[in-house]
């Protein structure tokens, strides 16, 4: 499982973190984050819904399975990242190079990376902490992800279906192109970083 050293922020203190970059996780990996995960994220959910927080509110992820998700990674076309730091796994993501083409001129359909699913620990999420612990790991996940893009030849075109609850992550911070809802996937919005968009989110964070 090849690695490389990054840096996540301690919310609370903005203290600089260490942290591993794992590039290649094996399924097993996925299966023991989900057993930790899980019931956290179940728990924080049933709590929300409990204290009357408004349902467009809650993350829709809830009922996510890296567990299950594990099972994608016998494709040769799909490979998991995850961040880890302080002993436990803070982030993960899931990427298909096969799946998706480009929808934005002047790159239309040529290939990106997809980011089939992308997840931090319930314990750097809000709401469903009050506080998290850590900020940072999606950025470092996209950053890779362009990465990835560049080594695999797709000149960091990246693109996604993004939850209602990340739409703004994606298009405000990692500067991400609305294509449109697509109605051939849950009517959910999807975006794109081009290859001109990539280099000035990477020069940006």
């Amino acid at each position: 499982m090849s690695s490389i050293p990054v840096k996540l922020v301690r919310a609370k203190t903005r203290e600089i973190i260490d942290a591993t970059l794992h590039l290649d996780l094996h399924p097993t990996k996925l299966v023991e984050t989900e057993v930790e995960w899980g019931p956290i994220r179940r728990d924080a959910v049933r709590n929300l819904v409990k204290a009357g927080h408004p349902p467009d509110k809650i993350p829709r992820h809830f009922h996510w399975d890296w567990g299950a998700k594990s099972q994608k990674l016998a494709l040769l076309a799909i490979r998991c990242f995850g961040i880890e730091s302080e002993g436990k796994m803070q982030g993960l993501m899931m990427l298909d190079t096969a799946s998706k083409t480009s929808k934005v001129p002047p790159d239309q359909g040529k290939p990106v990376v997809y980011v089939d699913y992308l997840e931090s620990a319930p314990w750097n999420v809000r709401p469903l902490v009050d506080e998290p612990l850590f900020s940072g790991t999606g950025v470092v996940l996209m950053r890779a992800a362009i990465q990835f893009s560049i080594d695999e030849g797709f000149h960091g075109r990246v693109s996604l279906h993004a939850l209602p609850q990340s739409e703004a992550f994606y298009r405000d911070k990692c500067m991400m192109q609305f294509c449109g809802n697509d109605p051939n996937y849950q009517n959910l919005p999807y975006y794109e970083l081009t290859r001109d968009l990539s280099a000035k989110f990477v020069q940006n964070n």
